[in-house]
């Protein structure tokens, strides 16, 4: 059980960068992106179908990166544009309704479960040490160790720098930032454009565990947002350890014969648990202030 439980640190890492993305997209532009995950697939999948013909990997991801930040970009830019005056409600809407035109166009492309699943160049798959028995890859300290570089970098960019404060004044109070002289609209589709290109490259990463077809890695957005949730959208630390905790949980999960085939479900049941629990809260706040 703990030799299952080490190996979910394969996936933990992952799970953590995306969560990350899913919050800074939050924090920073109020919007919970349901896309991400499906944009950043198109970005993996532009990487590795350069490959498939032949291109060099160091120059075919560089375009995947390219072509999920754009995409990214775009998806921002129409926000901006047209919905910037709008509730966080129709913006994620506006998302979902992106999720599902982007994996239609990516099923279309790239195929699907059974036709569409690609071979990734898995660089970091390579063993790295042993741990209780477990045989752990490069991918996991290399993913582990970028999640916490972008927490502990975005923590000193936000409160220690002149763009963090102009970040801040984004998301917090974007007409007055406006005001003030800040470009609210450039540096709202820079934001979403570094979040696609983030969102591409740890795409990438988890390729080669998940089996490498389009309909899987766009659907990593639903444990994206039960990592989010263990974070409550706000807090970076919180989410890279929930990224972490939901790894080991997969991974614990699938040495119990009874609820292996149920693996899927636990981003489901980390969501539902946490919606109830803090509904919970408010209702228990609501009776004790009267």
């Amino acid at each position: 059980m703990l030799n299952s439980t080490l190996a979910g640190l394969t996936g933990g890492g992952v799970y953590a960068l995306l969560g990350l993305c899913v919050v800074l997209t939050y924090r920073l532009v109020a919007t919970v992106n349901f896309a991400m995950a499906a944009v950043g697939a198109i970005g993996a999948f532009v990487m590795v179908s350069l490959t498939d013909e032949g291109v060099s990997l160091w120059l075919a991801l560089p375009a995947g990166v390219l072509a999920g930040a754009g995409l990214s970009a775009l998806l921002g830019t129409v926000l901006v544009r047209w919905f910037a005056g709008h509730s966080q409600n129709t913006k994620a809407a506006v998302t979902v309704a992106v999720y599902v035109a982007v994996m239609a166009a990516g099923l279309r492309l790239f195929g699907s479960t059974t036709t569409g699943a690609h071979t990734f160049p898995s660089p970091f798959e390579h063993p790295m040490f042993t741990l209780g028995g477990v045989v752990i890859p490069q991918s996991v300290p290399v993913t582990i160790a970028f999640a916490a570089l972008i927490t502990v970098g975005v923590g000193l960019l936000l409160g220690r720098t002149r763009l963090g404060l102009r970040l801040q004044a984004l998301s917090e109070q974007p007409a007055t930032a406006e005001v003030v002289g800040i470009p609210v609209a450039r540096l709202a589709v820079a934001v979403w454009a570094a979040i696609g290109a983030v969102t591409t490259l740890v795409v990438v990463l988890a390729a080669p565990r998940l089996g490498g077809d389009f309909s899987t890695l766009g659907k990593l957005i639903n444990t994206a947002l039960a990592v989010a949730m263990l974070g409550a959208f706000r807090s970076l630390p919180l989410t890279l350890i929930g990224g972490l905790v939901l790894g080991c949980l997969e991974g614990l999960s699938a040495s119990v014969e009874a609820i292996q085939k149920y693996q899927g479900v636990v981003p489901f049941l980390v969501i539902v648990v946490l919606l109830w629990w803090r509904s919970r809260n408010e209702v228990w706040d609501t009776a004790h202030s009267r």
